[in-house]
């Protein structure tokens, strides 16, 4: 995702922050590469909190790490409730994946098309 971080994804992040839009990250980033990530990318700091697959010994599109992402999210948002939550990804099996779980996934394959999918879920962007 970050070696592709592109202004116009960005800037969809600084929308819904500016909205007070609540943001996690869930990556199947190595344990080992990820804190290389977080000190060359800031993006990575908007996150309230980030699930990275190599620290947790589990990977997407698996049920159980979304289930982790949403212990956390849920812990710091009581009572959110699945279809509360949006899950964009560029690979379609994780977006499926997040969608069986009732969660609305989202298949990014532009920054246009994803804009377009969460002005739809009532977003502000």
């Amino acid at each position: 995702m970050v070696a592709g971080v592109l202004e116009e994804g960005v800037a969809i992040m600084e929308q819904l922050e500016a909205a007070d839009v609540p943001l996690f990250g869930l990556t199947n980033w190595s344990a080992e590469t990820f804190p290389y990530a977080w000190e060359h990318y800031p993006v990575l700091r908007r996150f309230r909190d980030i699930v990275v697959s190599g620290r947790v010994k589990l990977v997407k599109p698996d049920p159980a790490i979304f289930a982790e992402i949403r212990r956390r999210i849920e812990a710091q948002l009581p009572g959110i409730e699945p279809n509360e939550l949006v899950f964009i990804d560029d690979n379609q099996k994780n977006a499926e994946a997040a969608t069986a779980l009732g969660w609305h996934g989202v298949h990014h394959t532009s920054a246009a098309q994803t804009r377009l999918r969460l002005r739809e879920l009532g977003l502000p962007v």
